[in-house]
């Protein structure tokens, strides 16, 4: 996988591989599900086309035995002398013989046509019986009913079922011992006004059915079978007549007894089965081997599987050739940059070719040569600029050495004049700093004896703010204390209203026991009266219950009036505690807090004055010590200007001196760089 080719290669295969499983399965499930459905569809009508030939076979001969019946049942026009004359039975047979024997001649697989009729009634060999086959019929004698038992099914089974059934039936195949034929039979049994008249009937050649059913052809080795609605066994190519289905084919006996199965096909097992169920209740069944059946499914599936794996070897070959194809002038162009790393810039051969394609590897190629274009332009640049660099380092060596030297010479002067003008500045210094040092201890002072001078005069402002509030402030207790001794006392008067609430609901209730009275005499009364005072009672009882309802009123106020009287009385207890506390607590503090300010006041005067003389005494002493600062300050400044021109110059020289061998190392460095590049510059190939 290291090379494109094989890379292309590689994804081609994966793609066409992933491509063609996808289309396989999809190709493989559709196919399979169309063929399957083919080959069931097929099967079906397989059994629909047979099924259907079988049934117009039936549907003939019912069409002829009811011919016939209808026909018996026009032609005895006089049931009760049909019954009573023997010569008028004769009569209609004689009637019915020519349509009897068309009917034979016409019905495919035809071996008797009778009309039997009930020998209750009729003679034991009353009716018509022609038996004969193809064009060859002929009337015989019909069977003696008189020999038989109506319960010998045996010999008379074809009469006495068909009318115990009392409607047209399918009789199943059996040996007919007259004429030694095994035959399937249609019957009809004849009324006439709910009586019983006979029957009308033909014998078909079963040997017909069992040659369509042998004849079906299911593919090669598939085969059908007929069995009777009990699922007995009438024609199969391996097992006797009359054999049960269940005994041999548990499978297939399972499916016949599914009628919700018929016309299903059944894939449960290797034998595909499908069944059937004729006009006249008999079951044709079909068996392929499942093999057999999706014998087209699995050789479409072998051709998309081969299709797929010959599309995937073609894009295999595909994906080499065209692999190739991409990977050759991706490889040149490889060349090309390989040698552009190793410095070679020399015109390679077939580079024009590359340059010309029109895909995505000739703008590889085109863009590869402009970069080596662009780089040898650089290398040549580098080259011709290396050569003017080395001959400016050149000279900026010898201009920086000569400067070099001017420098060291006047550095040596400076710093020998600086010395001397930094032990002048220092000893100025020491001097000013003593005098800055008397000046601050001056000042300090002065600033203490003014901040004391102020503090003092602060502290007499505030003593006298001090007893002015607490003088304001004990006439604003003393009037407080007045007003709320004038309100307490209101509110004690006031609350003693309070007792003529209890009198009121005394005298309420007093009321209250009188009108209950009242009404309790009115009932009394209406009572008395009867019919006529039930009007008054009603309204006796109203008064009755307002007076009750009043009692309860009472009793409510008188609660609240208690509560009301002990939230009083707690007020009042209150009020009495909070005046007792400002008479004797509050009143007498707000005097001694007087007397401590004026005290306050006086103190502070007498420190006011004595800061006053100490500050005009420090006032002196700063002024005598600033003429010497301001004298000493002059001089200072003046060595200290002297001082800093020297230093600068000193450090001007020095700077350039050091600048200078900066230059001069950095352009030993630089001719060093540029030796570098005239190497880096040779080992390219231009």
């Amino acid at each position: 996988m290291k090379t494109l080719t094989a890379k292309i290669i590689a994804l081609v295969t994966a793609m066409a591989l992933l491509l063609s499983l996808l289309i396989g399965i999809l190709s493989i499930g559709t196919s399979r599900s169309i063929t399957d459905r083919q080959s069931k569809d097929n099967l079906l009508l397989t059994a629909y086309h047979n099924a259907k030939d079988i049934d117009i076979m039936l549907y003939a001969i019912e069409q002829s035995v009811d011919s016939l019946s209808e026909l018996t049942l026009s032609t005895i026009t006089d049931f009760s002398r049909f019954k009573s004359s023997s010569a008028y039975v004769d009569e209609c047979t004689a009637a019915l013989e020519t349509a009897a024997l068309t009917l034979a001649r016409n019905t495919q697989g035809a071996r008797t046509v009778y009309v039997r009729f009930n020998p209750e009634y009729a003679y034991p060999t009353s009716g018509l019986f022609i038996v004969g086959e193809g064009d060859d019929f002929e009337s015989v004698v019909p069977t003696d009913f008189s020999m038989y038992d109506p319960d010998d099914l045996t010999h008379v089974g074809w009469y006495y079922i068909p009318v115990n059934a009392g409607a047209p039936i399918w009789m199943d195949p059996y040996l007919n011992e007259n004429i030694n034929v095994y035959m399937i039979s249609y019957v009809v049994p004849l009324y006439i006004n709910g009586e019983s008249v006979g029957i009308a009937g033909m014998d078909i050649d079963f040997s017909i059915v069992e040659n369509m059913i042998n004849n079906i052809k299911v593919y090669d080795s598939g085969y059908a079978y007929l069995t009777n609605s009990s699922n007995t066994l009438l024609v199969h190519k391996e097992y006797a007549t009359g054999t049960a289905i269940s005994a041999v084919d548990s499978a297939a006996a399972m499916l016949l007894n599914s009628p919700d199965k018929v016309n299903t096909v059944d894939t449960s097992s290797s034998m595909v089965r499908l069944y059937t169920t004729l006009h006249n209740g008999m079951k044709m069944a079909l068996a392929v081997p499942k093999s057999e059946l999706f014998a087209d499914s699995q050789s479409m599936i072998l051709r998309i599987v081969i299709v797929i794996v010959g599309a995937l070897v073609l894009a295999i070959i595909i994906a080499s050739l065209v692999g190739g194809r991409m990977a050759k002038p991706i490889r040149q162009v490889t060349k090309v940059v390989q040698n552009t790393a190793d410095f070679n810039f020399q015109s390679s051969a077939g580079g024009d070719k590359l340059c010309s394609l029109q895909d995505e590897t000739g703008d590889m190629a085109r863009a590869v040569r402009q970069m080596r274009r662009e780089l040898r332009n650089i290398v040549n640049l580098i080259s011709s600029s290396c050569g003017t660099l080395n001959s400016n380092i050149d000279n900026l060596l010898q201009s920086s050495n000569n400067v070099n030297n001017m420098t060291e010479n006047n550095s040596a002067v400076i710093e020998e004049l600086s010395a001397a003008m930094t032990q002048t500045s220092d000893s100025t210094d020491r001097i000013r700093e003593t005098v800055v040092h008397l000046q601050q201890s001056a000042q300090s002072m002065q600033n203490l004896s003014r901040d004391s001078q102020r503090l003092s005069q602060e502290l007499v402002q505030d003593a006298g703010k001090m007893s002015e509030n607490t003088m304001e402030a004990t006439n604003q207790t003393q009037s407080m204390y007045e007003k709320v001794k004038q309100d307490t006392d209101i509110a004690i008067e006031h609350s003693k209203a309070v007792a003529k609430i209890n009198q009121l609901t005394e005298a309420i209730a007093g009321i209250s026991e009188q009108t209950n009275l009242l009404a309790l005499n009115a009932s009394i009364e209406a009572a008395r009266a009867g019919e006529a005072g039930r009007g008054f009672s009603v309204v006796a009882g109203e008064i009755s219950s307002l007076a009750g309802q009043t009692n309860q009123t009472v009793e409510s106020i008188n609660s609240t009036v208690d509560e009301v009287n002990k939230a009083v009385s707690d007020m009042v207890n209150c009020l009495n505690t909070l005046m007792d506390f400002i008479n004797n607590k509050i009143l007498p503090d707000y005097d001694s807090f007087n007397s401590v300010a004026q005290k306050y006041q006086e103190d502070a005067s007498v420190m006011g004055d004595s800061m006053s003389q100490v500050n005009e005494s420090i006032q002196e002493l700063t002024s005598a010590l600033d003429e010497i600062s301001s004298t000493i300050t002059n001089i200072n400044d003046m060595v200290r200007e002297s001082d800093m021109g020297i230093h600068k110059i000193a450090e001007e020289t020095s700077e350039m001196a050091e600048e200078t061998g900066s230059n001069s190392q950095l352009a030993a460095e630089s001719k060093d760089t540029v030796e570098e590049l005239f190497s880096i510059v040779g080992q390219f190939k231009m």
